[in-house]
């Protein structure tokens, strides 16, 4: 690197150094204001009224839906109100999900699902109200350690932690739930976090994770995390130092997931796998399968052989409209491609510096909580409140300035997820074409230039977060039930749930875990 790159990158740095303290500093200001008018100034009518909302909401589901529809309407792509194509039972393939329970209740409560009939004793669900005690043997440690071995050692369950290198020279961390019985051959699972994230986000929950409950489950549970991470670790003979931030989201499907999987794969002895993703994870997962005969090319691998199941949790395949309602945002999307602003390197690092000194502390995650609400409008009335600290152990992690301009630049050349999602993954094309799919016959194949049996598809399940504004789940319904096989999909709508809640929300396991299980042992 010459000196003067090396002068003008220090420039970069030291100017975007100032910008985003002040950047972070009005935020810090604003979201601390928010929380306090949000908690102390506000009105009991003015708060949001959860559980008025779900009955009424179930109130309109079960009027509704006391029939099957079956609806033949032409194709729209239009977000509002996803339309089928061809005729078939909306049923079949989405499940407008039951109203959540509130924290400590039992789903006997609130045991009325559409489309599907709950049985608390068939499904082995503890019940509080038989055991005075429950509350006190399945207590959570309310200390904040950010290492997940020191939670899952309490419960028996010991974390491996591997790593494993990408062919472009960096190294990932692997963490695998040591299964209980070597002998037993249990199918494994890939855990992919969202972006600004680790996947520790999948187990921050404890023994009310969804990671612990596929483990519980008999699977063998391994969470994969993106390059950089907490700590950025490379190969120094394989990647230059300038190279270190010098990627974005198509190295991250074509070197880290591959990477990741095939890690899990050759230590299983297993052929494929199920992947289950959150957010940004599912961007890597769709891209990987929609886009892959492109971002593969030169290689032997295709994702498409690799995975079983797809487990899509608050899929980020289209942008939602708070990307241009939250000023932030705006100014982040206006700003990204500047150097003199964001830099060249990573991503706000000084996130990385504050936590380095206060993770571990209530204060760092009382920070990162309203941070997130003040944002992006999340809150944690659906959490365990016990354990709402503890999730935010494990982020912010390293991400590159250059994955922030995928997601948000204004630039041509760049083909942002804000403005070209419409290219990156087309509305009005078929992504995994069935050969005797009559539906899809005058329909052109985006990728995949043959037509397939369904069978050399993963099977796709999609829980879809009704509240998530940060995404736009309704248009990605919209193009399945216009374009996709129904034999190859399956969606669930759920009403109160928003962007994190498909990991933290006290009943995930009722509304996630036991719907996503019973999908994917039925594939087994």
């Amino acid at each position: 690197m010459s000196v003067v790159n090396t002068i003008r990158i220090w420039a970069y740095t030291c100017a975007a150094a100032v910008i985003t303290a002040c950047f972070l500093t009005a935020i810090f200001v604003a979201a601390g204001w928010h929380y306090f008018v949000a908690v102390h100034l506000e009105s009991p009518k003015e708060m949001l009224d959860l559980q008025g909302t779900r009955s009424l909401a179930t109130e309109s589901r079960s009027r509704s839906n006391t029939h099957k529809q079956v609806i033949k309407r032409p194709a729209s792509v239009c977000s509002e109100t996803p339309f089928l194509r061809s005729e078939y039972h909306v049923e079949d393939v989405i499940q407008s999900d039951h109203p959540a329970t509130r924290s400590g209740s039992t789903l006997a409560e609130n045991s009325s699902v559409q489309g599907c009939e709950v049985d608390i004793t068939q499904k082995g669900m503890p019940n509080s109200m038989t055991n005075p005690f429950q509350d006190v043997v399945t207590a959570e440690d309310e200390n904040l350690v950010p290492d997940l071995k020191y939670y899952y050692n309490q419960y028996g369950i010991t974390v491996e932690e591997q790593l494993v290198s990408t062919e472009d020279g960096f190294v990932l961390d692997l963490w695998h739930f040591r299964i209980k019985d070597p002998s037993i051959r249990s199918p494994p699972v890939l855990l992919l976090h969202g972006l600004l994230q680790s996947c520790g986000s999948f187990a921050s929950a404890g023994r009310k994770s969804l990671a612990y409950h596929l483990y519980e489950s008999g699977y063998d549970v391994w969470l994969g995390n993106n390059r950089c991470g907490f700590d950025a670790k490379t190969h120094p003979e394989k990647l230059e130092p300038k190279k270190k931030w010098d990627w974005a989201m198509n190295e991250m499907v074509r070197y880290d997931l591959k990477t990741l999987i095939e890690a899990v794969l050759k230590s299983t002895g297993y052929e494929k796998l199920t992947l289950i993703a959150h957010s940004q994870g599912t961007t890597q997962g769709f891209s990987g399968l929609v886009n892959g005969e492109t971002i593969y090319q030169d290689t032997s691998f295709r994702l498409l052989d690799k995975l079983e199941n797809f487990v899509a949790l608050a899929p980020a395949v289209y942008p939602g409209p708070l990307l241009e309602e939250k000023s932030f945002l705006r100014y982040m999307a206006s700003t990204i491609d500047s150097p003199w602003v964001f830099g060249v390197n990573s991503f706000l690092p000084i996130m990385m510096t504050v936590r380095s000194w206060t993770v571990g502390y209530q204060i760092f995650s009382f920070v990162c909580y309203i941070f997130f609400n003040y944002l992006f409008d999340w809150n944690d009335k659906l959490w365990d409140k016990s354990l709402r600290n503890r999730h935010f152990l494990f982020s912010p992690i390293h991400i590159s300035v250059n994955l922030m301009r995928w997601w948000l630049s204004k630039d041509e050349a760049i083909h942002s997820f804000k403005h070209y999602s419409h290219a990156i993954f087309p509305d009005n094309t078929v992504w995994f074409p069935i050969s005797d799919d009559k539906n899809n016959i005058t329909i052109e194949p985006y990728e995949h230039k043959l037509c397939s049996n369904p069978s050399n598809f993963p099977r796709i399940l999609m829980f879809i977060p009704k509240q998530d504004r940060l995404v736009d789940g309704n248009r990605l319904i919209n193009h399945f039930i216009n374009y996709e096989n129904p034999s190859l999909y399956k969606i669930w709508h759920i009403d109160e749930y928003s962007h994190l809640d498909v990991l933290w929300a006290h009943d995930v396991i009722d509304r996630i875990g036991r719907p996503m299980l019973q999908m994917l042992k039925t594939n087994h």
